[in-house]
């Protein structure tokens, strides 16, 4: 029996195309090789197995325990090998939390396995999405995997890259082997050549197997579809030409099978080489065009009407335009390139969206001459102007429940037109938010294994992300802390609202804090907080408790798992006045 997570049936409210993009990932075990295989469909991305002589080698333990223990059934009705190497290609999560569906903690602690990653992989993690970017992060990768729609005709179809992302259980082992440029090594009998590749991340690695002439490419081939060289949920800038440049490295071996980190594997040289290369080309194309035609001093608005893909690329099966999309692409790379400014220098400091929508509102005859007007082009199915006109009423008032209504049918009908699935995801959640839905994303997932995964330092620095300037100002105090079973010592500075982390503590820190690595991770997590840590003794205190008080009221305590309103921006809490 056939299992598909993606919803793989013909309906009016899906393109036939994107219904077609869902029957490539059913769940299957690809035998690349006599010693490669690979797992799809079982969630988002591809696990990959290496039989070797007395082990095996994994790659990109998918996003969920759950998940990976699906696939390792799978890989055990193969082989009873132990695990040798566990290697993640990147940072994103996709390709790290199901780890101890494979392997222990401790089995990688006694040396009986490696985990293998990029130098800056932790690093990442935490300061692009873990900690750093927090709530909004989340929230805008719930809304672009779909996570808050139900899975058919009129919700969430597939997610572009693979069936579906959705996480019950979370684990994650830190590298104890970390790649800078390349790195060759053996495991088990297979050899290996693992290079740097920065395309989707800056840490991202492929792995070539000599003796099977394997190359899995990580996400430098992100799926059977058009990369995002940009992601709408938000990410840093994915620079096109280093990505490309990076495909032209995977190009030079010569590979004579593919394995991807999404999608199904590809075998013959000749095929191979024709995928990387059409791949890396649309990929050169959209930039050189974007900068071509700015250089004309077209602007962002102008610029996605002008490149498109030219058509033996826009109509090759590796590229269709199921997850990122040229026009989403070419605006992150004017923005890249040139920043937000347009050169219109009315943008430079313009009226406040809510109180120009108002005035355009009354300019326009009132709010109920608008909302009339925007019910009138839906009905003659003229949803995207239906939609920008709601959104002007909207924006003077967030309350306005008939206007969000129409707002929601409008963005449906744009979803239910959307190849992209982030697109489709967008439009749909977003009509959720308009009608009311209470949307907060990841909540009950135990973060445990993640949060003591990273350095100790790294946890520390990420504090900085949260003072709270109103309580800090005036503030200058070093705060050190000393963790007893790893022998680690960091400090925070903090001056002028800021701070600034230090390692080693310095000596002229004002208190110092010595505790346990797995207290600290308790905190970050908060299941214990300073003063219950303080009084049970698990926290010892140097200096004055007075001063580590004043010094944690200058930090946001923050609630956890707030909504986070992305489609009706004056709900959004303002700061307070003075």
């Amino acid at each position: 029996m056939t299992v598909n997570l993606a919803y793989d049936q013909p309906a009016p409210t899906i393109p036939p195309g994107l219904t077609e993009h869902s029957r490539k990932m059913e769940r299957r075990l690809y035998r690349v090789t006599d010693n490669y295989y690979l797992a799809y469909g079982f969630g988002l991305g591809s696990t990959h197995m290496i039989v070797g002589e007395d082990g095996v080698i994994i790659i990109d333990p998918l996003e969920c325990v759950v998940k990976g223990r699906q696939i390792n059934r799978e890989f055990r009705a193969i082989t009873r090998l132990p695990v040798k190497a566990v290697i993640y290609t990147h940072s994103h999560i996709d390709h790290l939390l199901g780890v101890k569906a494979f392997v222990s903690k401790e089995e990688v602690a006694s040396g009986q396995c490696q985990v293998i990653a990029h130098e800056t992989m932790l690093a990442n993690l935490l300061f692009s999405g873990a900690a750093g970017l927090g709530n909004i992060g989340m929230a805008r990768s719930w809304y672009s995997f779909g996570n808050y729609l139900p899975r058919g005709p009129e919700g969430a179809v597939n997610d572009g890259i693979g069936p579906e992302l959705s996480i019950k259980e979370v684990s994650l082992i830190p590298p104890t082997l970390t790649v800078q440029d390349s790195l060759e090594l053996e495991v088990a009998g297979v050899r290996m050549h693992i290079v740097w590749v920065p395309s989707e991340t800056d840490d991202e690695i492929a792995v070539w197997f000599p003796q099977a002439k394997v190359l899995c490419s990580a996400e430098v081939v992100q799926g059977e579809c058009f990369p995002n060289l940009h992601t709408i949920r938000g990410t840093r800038y994915r620079d096109p030409r280093q990505w490309y440049k990076s495909l032209d490295r995977l190009r030079r071996f010569q590979a004579h099978h593919l394995a991807p980190s999404h999608g199904r594997p590809v075998s013959g040289q000749a095929e191979v080489s024709e995928l990387l290369t059409a791949y890396r080309d649309a990929i050169q194309y959209v930039h050189n065009q974007t900068i071509r035609y700015m250089n004309l001093g077209y602007t962002p608005d102008e610029l996605v009407q002008l490149v498109k893909l030219p058509p033996a690329l826009a109509e090759h099966p590796w590229l269709g335009e199921y997850y990122g999309t040229v026009k989403h692409a070419v605006r992150q790379i004017y923005n890249g390139e040139l920043g937000w400014f347009n050169g219109d220098p009315t943008t430079l400091d313009p009226i406040p969206e809510r109180r120009a929508a108002a005035r355009y509102v009354e300019l326009m005859g009132g709010r109920d001459k608008v909302v009339a007007e925007a019910a009138r082009v839906f009905e003659n199915q003229d949803y995207q102007w239906a939609a920008e006109l709601a959104s002007q009423v909207i924006m003077a008032d967030s309350e306005d429940m008939e206007a969000r209504q129409l707002k929601a049918r409008a963005l449906r009908q744009l979803g239910y037109r959307a190849t992209s699935t982030n697109w489709r995801n967008w439009y749909l959640t977003s009509a959720l938010e308009l009608e009311g839905a209470d949307l907060r994303p990841g909540e009950g997932l135990d973060r445990t294994d993640m949060v003591r995964a990273m350095p100790n330092g790294a946890k520390v620095e990420a504090l900085g992300l949260h003072v709270n300037p109103a309580a800090a100002e005036g503030v200058h105090m070093t705060v050190g802390f000393l963790f007893s079973d790893t022998g680690e010592s960091c400090a925070l500075e903090l001056r002028h609202c800021v701070a600034e982390f230090h390692q080693p503590c310095p000596e002229n820190a004002a208190v110092v804090l010595s505790m346990d690595s797995t207290v600290f991770a308790r905190i970050i997590l908060r299941k214990l907080t300073f003063p219950q840590a303080l009084q049970n003794r698990e926290i010892q205190v140097q200096g004055e408790l007075a001063e580590l008080a004043r010094f944690f009221s200058c930090f946001d305590a923050g609630p956890e798992a707030p909504q986070v309103y992305l489609t009706i921006p004056s709900k959004r809490p303002l700061p307070p006045k003075g």
